[in-house]
């Protein structure tokens, strides 16, 4: 790198980070949602916590996390910014205060999960849908109403698995990556799959702030310049996009790494 581009990155950062950002606090869910992220114990695992750490070294801005229960994340004047975020979230609650966000840091796959070889299911077969406690399924009651299915509240992702191959369900709507993760986690990898014919969305994470729109430009500025590196990142964790699924949506996938 030429010195006159050092100076630019230079004053660039200089612009966008002010001096009393040297450290950023970041609101975090508390829960276990591996791959993504698992802060429910410090200093936290997965994608997520990776690239917070890979932000701190690239840029020399030190984060602190401050995990807490979803509830208590927004409109908290401990948070400079919180993740995970989205726009629609907030949209659909009819909310006007402005809320500044980052680009997308990666997307989930909202997926409705079958047991290994029931891929095929339409909705009209499915009679009842296990949910974890606290997560909306919008691409299912958006369907609802047009077919029988009732979507059974169980405590959290592990216990709709667990129903799922107990039979107790016909499927279970888990975010695809953590479905994986999971059920490798019960010794019964290869167990479920996909249903190619049932509901599945893509949600984008993103950081929110209501007062520190300058961080999350910086934020921005860092996805930007280290793309490379971001893209390895979600290599080592096994994400894929929707369209990434599509493809090989039949294939068994090996699990994503664990420090278990």
């Amino acid at each position: 790198m030429t010195i006159f581009r050092l100076l630019f990155w230079f004053l660039l950062l200089g612009a966008v980070l002010p001096a009393r950002a040297a450290t950023v606090r970041i609101c975090v869910q508390n829960i276990d949602y591996y791959p993504h992220y698992d802060f429910s114990k410090l200093p936290g695992r997965g994608y997520a916590a990776d690239l917070f750490a890979l932000f701190t070294a690239k840029t020399g801005v030190k984060i602190t996390l401050l995990p807490l229960p979803v509830k208590r994340l927004q409109d908290n004047p401990d948070c400079q910014l919180v993740y995970p975020d989205n726009p629609q979230w907030h949209s659909a609650k009819g909310e006007s205060q402005p809320l500044y966000f980052s680009q997308s840091i990666t997307g989930i796959i909202g997926s409705t999960v079958v047991r290994r070889g029931e891929g095929h299911l339409e909705l009209s077969a499915i009679r009842a849908i296990a949910i974890p406690r606290g997560f909306t399924p919008d691409h299912l009651l958006a369907v609802q109403q047009n077919y029988s299915f009732n979507l059974v509240e169980v405590s959290d992702a592990t216990a709709a698995l667990q129903m799922l191959l107990k039979k107790r369900v016909d499927a279970a709507d888990v975010e695809w990556h953590v479905a994986k993760h999971l059920i490798n986690k019960l010794g019964q990898p290869d167990s479920v799959e996909i249903g190619r014919l049932l509901p599945l969305a893509s949600v984008g994470f993103h950081l929110s702030s209501r007062d520190h729109g300058e961080l999350l430009r910086r934020f921005d500025l860092f996805l930007r310049q280290y793309q490379s590196e971001i893209t390895q990142l979600k290599a080592r964790y096994q994400l894929q996009t929707v369209e990434q699924l599509k493809i090989n949506i039949v294939e068994p996938q090996s699990p994503a790494p664990s420090d278990q």
